[in-house]
């Protein structure tokens, strides 16, 4: 249940998200806010002052960190090395990952990482087919990647690679590829994403996915399945137990700061955005402000609601219990309702064909807390 995986699983203390902004270029698909402008120098003194905005918070502890982006591994290690340093006073970690781009990493980042403390790598990879990653925008081929993957191998015992299944130029062969790399290289964790598309990217229209699409997709999860991999949240599935420790504190809805342009954050019944521009981000800090663009305080309902939509996405699902603990919220009526309505719902979690149909569970979900709660 929910509870125990906080107990067991989830580590006490704050996670930290540290958001760096910055590519050599725009994937076509990418939705993150990033730039391939290079003020690095700027931004890192600016994220140090952040960071001691939230010294009273940060007393609590720091059991992980992640940073992402954009492309953490663009950033100069110097700057990764001055963030973590002012974090240090906080921390004991148990996890600490940054994300990395094949083409970026190299055998002085990563033993410069491993220094620093890092002990997680999340490599994008999207795909084993060299004619997705050209068509996509990619800045390697799959051979660069296997290069830079086996040099990760020599420092890091825990790395996760990142897929998306519906680019352009996919197809059959491409998610046999993808499979043939997991049972050849046996990555630690691996994160599946279906494409989502928001319009026109650059001057390429994205195809949003189709019958097919869907199909492949549906193959790639059974395959990996098939493999020994535990999927334990909808998009993502661990070997041995390598759960992304941050992740977890998302999932299940615990307090977590997030730092950076973009970045946000839950606190208590705190949930905030900071500014997605450069200049707004810099001035509101300058200002001696937090550089937010959204802050709500969440009703209990509301906070519920949120637990429950991030708990149910888990293999574990969610502990009625403990909701109504945290929250004085009882959502035991709406659970027991959903129940009757769906048979890949037990009450308390989805099973492997709910995840596959989490949308409709989800949008079921929300029609009928709003009419319980209206």
């Amino acid at each position: 249940m929910c509870e125990d995986v906080l107990l067991k699983r989830v580590p006490k203390g704050l996670g930290v998200y540290i958001h760096i902004p910055f590519c050599k270029s725009r994937c076509i698909y990418c939705d993150f806010v990033s730039f391939v402008d290079k003020n690095y120098e700027e931004y890192t003194e600016y994220l140090l002052k952040e960071i001691d905005m939230y010294s009273e918070y940060l007393s609590a502890g720091v059991s992980t960190i992640y940073i992402g982006g954009g492309t953490p591994s663009i950033f100069p290690l110097d700057g990764v090395g001055r963030i973590l340093e002012r974090l240090s006073k906080y921390a004991n970690l148990d996890e600490a990952t940054i994300e990395v781009n094949p083409d970026s990493l190299s055998e002085e980042l990563a033993k410069g990482y491993k220094d620093l403390g890092i002990n997680r790598l999340s490599m994008g990879l999207q795909s084993a087919d060299d004619i997705v990653l050209k068509k996509s925008g990619r800045l390697y081929d799959f051979e660069t990647f296997l290069r830079k993957f086996d040099l990760a191998r020599r420092y890091f015992d825990n790395i996760n690679v990142d897929f998306i299944v519906g680019l352009p130029g996919e197809s059959w062969k491409s998610i046999q590829e993808n499979v043939r790399f997991i049972n050849d290289f046996q990555p630690d964790h691996i994160s599946i994403y279906m494409l989502e598309v928001h319009g026109e990217n650059g001057n390429q229209i994205l195809k949003r996915p189709d019958e097919q699409t869907f199909q492949r997709y549906e193959m790639f999860l059974d395959a990996v399945k098939n493999l020994g991999y535990e999927r334990y949240e909808i998009s993502n599935f661990a070997m041995n137990g390598k759960y992304c420790l941050h992740n977890l504190k998302y999932w299940f809805n615990t307090d977590y700061i997030g730092l950076g342009i973009a970045a946000g954050g839950h606190i208590g019944f705190i949930r905030y955005n900071n500014y997605e521009s450069l200049n707004d981000y810099f001035i509101a800090i300058s200002e001696g402000k937090l550089p937010r663009v959204y802050e709500v305080v969440n009703t209990p309902e509301r906070e519920a609601l949120e637990t429950l939509f991030m708990s149910l996405r888990t293999k574990w699902g969610v502990n009625i219990e403990y909701l109504k603990e945290k929250t004085h919220v009882d959502v035991s009526e709406i659970l027991d309702i959903l129940k009757r309505r769906f048979d890949f719902f037990d009450g308390v979690k989805l099973s492997e064909k709910g995840m596959d149909f989490s949308n409709l569970f989800f949008v079921t979900m929300l029609n009928i807390w709003e009419e319980y709660f209206k």
